[in-house]
């Protein structure tokens, strides 16, 4: 692998040496001429400059160097690499040099030297050539290097597409394809025949020698959407699996006994990539780094630069900080560490406002739940009824009412948060603090949190579950769905989720949509799990193919969502309905099942 990189008159850089290990980040802001250290690798090893931009020495020689009389200008990039321990002898030094110059006119081949050196700190010493018959230039000459640009587009993964055919191809790729070409021949066969007897002579399909074109137009999938349909977040993110995978193809090729090293130069991995996703990212470059591939990195975010302390680190993977900057036109490149990179980049700027907004939050909720607890400490002391925490006043209104009409609602109290921070994770908040006070009581009352079978729902559940470790005094569930319900899950295409109003019966849900208490769901996208998005994006299915076994009233459920005001309106008529009115008895058999957790958690001994 290299070990330091001599970079002197090649753009923005006057001279240069760093030292490099297996990760090395290069760090600095836009114009600081991070990306020329990349590129001049770039030059070194594929004769260009830029991804697929050929050298040119106006555009690539240093404005500012400094000019020697009776002496051709010159760009000179001199690596030192240190060698597989399988090709070190004990007698000869261990590391090697390799220059080369470029000048007006192009290579300079006669500046171009290598052999074996010492490095003592970053000064080469005792050069000398290779031993006789040495297998070493042999391995230099297959060093594998990738420039990854920072504007990563179409042709760049077209291109991949190609690099991955080429890797495969040596494999024996074309001998699998004959059963494809037979196959072919199968079904024209008809046509084969008719031209051979017009024209006389064996006609039949045959695959081109070079299948690089067809592997260019190939579509790789993720999950069944196309690759090339996918954010390009999602294609940048799949650049270290690819290149890792063409990179053992290619070993597997080689003999048992070569080497043939990697070198990755990637520019800017973290473009397009939300900031979330860097840290994965991060993970994929520390795997093929464990793979025996060298990478070398410009980047901007700390997710990428903070990968010197990463956790899935090994201890025997070595890693480089630098920080660049510009100072009179001049490219200087210094070491540093992660920390430091924060204040450069400005990052501890950023997050500082964020911390103390965060601060702040928490205390005003740290004040809330000691309020909390010390309102319902005050309120169980008054009671001993079970207790059913409820996500809001919505909830309490319609539970109440069915509760109500069976005669149980003298059985339990029910609460709900009074700020009108109707949410599941409000509710758990809630039940957390009484379970916590049942802890030191002669005798526990029993509670139950209900939420919304949602994300949300389920979050807050494993969250307070993960809290309470099986409580004795309090549970936590999910609304179960109802038949209409059931017949939506079952169908696998579509995003569903159970909440109080999808609950209520059919008569409810006219009554709102008479009053405009619902609103459409415009985007047919929103209404899809993953694999329904898969089916509509292939062109697999329609949306109406996908919901045209429901009910008149499940394709409602599908299409429309009450409006918050909606919510308030459906719930207080609710509470004001007649014991004698039809829809509440349809209410409370479309709330059967809830009705039943609640006394299963609640009501029994």
């Amino acid at each position: 692998m290299i070990r330091q990189i001599s970079i002197k008159h090649f753009r923005s850089i006057i001279k240069q040496v760093v030292s490099v290990e297996e990760i090395t980040t290069f760090v600095g802001r836009n114009d600081a001429g991070k990306s020329n250290i990349l590129r001049a690798l770039n030059l070194f090893f594929k004769g260009k400059t830029d991804y697929n931009r050929e050298y040119d020495f106006t555009a690539d020689y240093c404005k500012f160097a400094p000019e020697y009389s009776q002496r051709a200008k010159e760009i000179i990039v001199e690596l030192v690499f240190k060698l597989p321990k399988s090709y070190r002898k004990e007698d000869h030094p261990s590391f090697v040099y390799w220059t080369k110059v470029w000048r007006s006119s192009g290579p300079h081949r006669a500046g171009e030297k290598w052999g074996l050196c010492d490095l003592v700190g970053d000064v080469i010493k005792d050069k000398q050539d290779f031993p006789e018959k040495s297998q070493i230039p042999a391995m230099l000459s297959r060093i594998d290097f990738e420039y990854i640009p920072a504007i990563k587009d179409e042709r760049y993964f077209e291109n991949l597409q190609v690099k991955l055919y080429d890797a495969l191809s040596a494999l024996g790729l074309h001998e699998s394809s004959s059963s494809f070409e037979n196959e072919i021949n199968k079904h024209v066969q008809e046509l084969m025949e008719s031209i051979s007897k017009e024209f006389s002579g064996s006609n039949m399909v045959k695959l081109p020698t070079n299948l690089g074109a067809i592997f260019r137009a190939l579509e790789f999938s993720s999950n069944g959407i196309p690759l090339s349909r996918r954010g390009d977040g999602i294609k940048i993110r799949h650049i270290p699996m690819l290149l890792s995978f063409i990179a053992s193809r290619k070993q597997s090729q080689a003999k048992r006994a070569l080497i043939s090293p990697q070198i990755w130069a990637f520019e800017e991995p973290e473009n397009n990539v939300e900031f979330l996703s860097c840290f994965e990212l991060t993970r994929q470059i520390i795997d093929a780094a464990k793979s025996h591939t060298q990478i070398l990195i410009t980047t901007h975010s700390p997710a990428i630069y903070s990968i010197t302390r990463d956790a899935s680190l090994p201890d025997n993977l070595k890693t480089a900080s630098y920080y660049v900057t510009k100072a009179n036109n001049e490219t200087i490149i210094e070491p540093t560490g992660a920390d430091s990179l924060h204040g450069n980049m400005g990052f501890l700027q950023l997050i500082a406002p964020l911390v103390e907004e965060k601060k702040k939050l928490w205390e005003e909720k740290e004040d809330k739940y000691k309020h909390d607890y010390q309102k319902l400490a005050k309120a169980i002391e008054e009671t001993n009824l079970p207790h059913l925490f409820l996500e809001g006043h919505t909830d309490r209104r319609v539970i109440s009412r069915i509760l109500k009409f069976k005669n149980l609602d003298s059985k339990l109290k029910i609460y709900v948060p009074n700020d009108g921070s109707n949410c599941a994770n409000s509710a758990c908040d809630r039940g957390h603090a009484f379970a916590l006070m049942q802890k030191h009581k002669k005798n526990p009352v029993k509670g139950l949190i209900l939420v919304d079978k949602d994300d949300a729902g389920s979050k807050a559940i494993e969250s307070i579950n993960s809290a309470l470790q099986n409580s004795n005094y309090l549970k936590a569930e999910k609304l179960p769905p109802n038949e209409d319900l059931k017949k939506l899950y079952s169908n696998k295409k579509l995003k569903v989720s159970v909440d109080l109003e999808k609950l209520m019966p059919p008569e409810l849900w006219n009554i709102a949509k008479q009053e405009n208490w619902i609103e459409v769901i415009e985007d047919n996208m929103d209404k899809l799990n993953e694999n329904g998005c898969r089916e509509v994006v292939n062109a697999k299915m329609s949306f109406d193919e996908i919901i045209n076994q429901l009910t008149s009233h499940q394709i409602i459920l599908v299409n429309y969502k009450f409006t918050d005001d909606g919510k308030e309106k459906i719930s207080k008529l609710i509470k004001n309905l007649n014991d004698d009115d039809p829809l509440l008895e349809k209410l409370a058999q479309s709330f059967s099942k809830v009705i039943s957790i609640i006394e299963r958690n609640l009501l029994k001994n």
